[in-house]
């Protein structure tokens, strides 16, 4: 009975860390202080220096943005802070002090910001202003997954270079008792020795090879992104009537690294230009060996996402917005639910990142 109770604790706090942890994904802490002079203290004062220090932590979150997404904000500002507390799951008084003295009241506030919430609202606006523009939102994308099958480390390898020289020392002494002089001569030997070298360093050598059985979790993932951030998903094997490759062909087309050749690539963008789709994401990404996260114990497996999106106008493409090795971590109780998340969180950087892009250039 005891043993029981001891594995269905376990379970129960397993559980609450994995919650725990997974809420965490989609929520980016903040902590702020704020100082409001007053001159009674009420209500009102508290309220308001609540109110300060989260405009302050909402300050130090907006810091985080990319470049493109701090643009977006610029523009949108006055709409987004009036849907400023639709973008907190929590706050916490984490201390509080009212000098009553020095008529100051102080207080420190642990905000959690909702990444996913604040990414929707992105989105909305965007999506908003696109109608009054009539742009377009169809968007197809090829995205491939490549695995890490092995990596082998290299020690540190040092050489030491050493020298040495010997030096003799002569002494002469003179002695004499008056009648005759004797002369004596003595010698030393010692030596001297510098030391020095140098340390050369190899990189890990890792294998890498594309794995085709995650396409279907990579393909699913990008589609649900594509359509929170607003487009329009379109479907990839219809370019098949263009002369674009089905997918099996793309990956017996790949390199022995798993990269795109450069006439693939080409195939699938004319295919996508005559099919007459506005926009086009290519990319891959990268997943590493799992391993166990010391902070948990649960699986992590580390993703890296490369991602270039094109635009397709008058019979041309350019591309307009790209996404470089950008890392993701997955965690999980088994290694394919750390994969899972990874794929999962690796599609939502890019389209993320993508989106931000175009929002700055206007054509999003």
């Amino acid at each position: 009975m005891v043993l029981l109770m001891n594995q269905l604790t376990k379970q129960a706090l397993l559980l609450m860390l994995i919650v725990t942890f997974s809420t965490s994904l989609y929520a980016k802490e903040i902590t702020a202080r704020a100082s409001l002079p007053y001159k009674s203290y009420n209500s009102d004062t508290r309220e308001k220096g609540l109110a300060k220090a989260r405009i302050s932590a909402w300050k130090k979150y907006v810091g985080g943005f990319s470049v493109a997404r701090k643009s977006t904000y610029r523009s949108n500002k006055e709409e987004i802070l009036r849907n400023l507390e639709d973008l907190i799951m929590e706050e916490i008084v984490v201390q509080e002090k009212n000098d009553k003295e020095a008529k100051n009241y102080k207080v420190s506030l642990r905000v959690s910001f909702d990444d996913g919430s604040v990414t929707a609202l992105f989105n909305d606006l965007s999506a908003s202003g696109n109608q009054g523009l009539g742009m377009a939102s169809d968007f197809g994308s090829v995205l491939i997954a490549r695995v890490k099958i092995s990596s082998k480390g290299y020690d540190k390898k040092r050489v030491d270079v050493k020298e040495s020289e010997g030096l003799n020392s002569v002494s002469e002494q003179a002695a004499s008792n008056g009648n005759k002089t004797v002369d004596s001569v003595g010698s030393k030997t010692f030596s001297r020795r510098a030391s020095g070298g140098s340390t050369t360093r190899k990189r890990t050598a890792s294998t890498w090879e594309i794995d085709e059985s995650y396409q279907e979790t990579l393909s699913g993932a990008i589609e649900e992104s594509l359509i929170n951030a607003g487009f329009e998903p379109m479907e990839y094997n219809d370019l098949s009537d263009y002369g674009a490759p089905y997918m099996d062909e793309i990956y017996d087309q790949a390199t022995d690294k798993g990269v795109l050749k450069g006439r693939t690539k080409s195939a699938i963008k004319n295919a996508a230009r005559d099919a007459e789709w506005s926009y086009l994401g290519m990319g891959r990404v990268d997943l590493d060996l799992p391993i166990t996260d010391a902070a948990t114990g649960l699986f992590k497996v580390a993703a890296s996402v490369n991602y270039q999106v094109y635009m397709f106008q008058n019979g041309k493409s350019r591309a307009i917005a790209k996404v470089s090795a950008k890392q993701v971590y997955g965690l999980g109780e088994t290694e394919d639910y750390a994969t899972n998340e990874a794929l999962n969180k690796s599609a939502l950087a890019a389209v993320t990142i993508v989106v931000d892009q175009l929002q700055k250039k206007g054509v999003r």
